[in-house]
């Protein structure tokens, strides 16, 4: 277990659900002084987060943590990195349309469901409980299409596969998807009932060596948390990978630091406090 104190410039990647946010989505005031104690000395943190930016932003804003100054977003498992206060995007990855339309086709013939998004919507050729679960979820429209390859959109950053009701299917699904797809895609489940489908090598990790590049701050400045299987790159990118004391038990054993503290509880003031501020 690591005990450094960090000095100079830090860079803080924080996970949103089941670590930064409460269960009910809400922010802690705890951890909520201590972002702005953090951010306020010049630090930057950044929403790591495997959500759309459409929905990471309508999160942000009720969080009232959008367009403050040393917060970006890395969304959609890093595929799209934004600063916030700047409403600038600094990095995009894009599923090509023709991989997509593949995707899509696998998913169909499996039965189950698939979604991709534009910046503002989610675009799905079917309407069904666990879509309609989600976008209320996310605060996001909906795009309908009978067929994908009909609907005009920009190479999308993510798909995403979903079921609610019966996660098996997922899981069963992405093993059917690996073997189909041949490395060309990469997936992951960030939750027992959604398979994330993004480029090969796109991931939390992978936008925060970008971010730490970019800015000049080295990696042994950097800080993670999070609690999911998709977490696990940056845990394992950052100079001090966090796990929260709520995280899947995989995560906790490559972690530096587990919290005492759930996300329900502070357990993202717990970290800054132990290690930047």
């Amino acid at each position: 277990m690591t005990e450094r104190k960090l000095s100079g410039r830090i860079l803080f990647f924080s996970d949103i659900d089941e670590t930064l946010v409460n269960t009910d989505k809400t922010l802690s005031e705890e951890n909520r002084l201590a972002i702005h104690d953090f951010m306020e000395r010049g630090n930057l943190f950044v929403i790591s987060t495997g959500r759309a930016l459409s929905g990471a932003r309508n999160l942000l804003t009720e969080l009232g943590l959008y367009g403050m100054e040393n917060l970006w977003v890395s969304s959609s498992n890093g595929a799209i990195v934004y600063d916030t206060f700047h409403e600038e995007e600094l990095l995009r990855h894009s599923v090509p349309l023709d991989l997509m339309a593949e995707a899509f086709d696998l998913a169909r013939s499996f039965g189950i469901h698939i979604q991709t998004y534009t910046d503002t919507s989610v675009v799905s050729e079917t309407d069904n409980d666990s879509l309609r679960r989600y976008l209320a979820i996310q605060n996001l429209p909906l795009e309908l299409y009978p067929n994908i390859r009909d609907a005009k959109i920009a190479p999308p950053p993510k798909l995403l596969c979903l079921d609610f009701a019966h996660p098996e299917n997922i899981t069963r699904f992405r093993k059917f998807f690996e073997q189909k797809i041949g490395g060309r895609l990469d997936c992951f489940q960030s939750n027992p009932w959604l398979l994330e489908i993004v480029l090969p090598g796109v991931n939390k990790g992978s936008s925060l060596r970008f971010i730490a590049q970019k800015t000049g701050i080295p990696i042994g400045n950097t800080v993670s948390a999070g609690d999911a299987e998709n977490d696990l790159p940056m845990i394992l990118a950052a100079g001090i990978g966090c796990a929260m004391q709520n995280a899947d038990e995989s995560l906790k054993k490559q972690a530096d630091y587990v919290t005492e503290n759930d996300n329900n509880h502070g357990g993202i003031a717990e970290i800054l406090h132990r290690f930047c501020l």
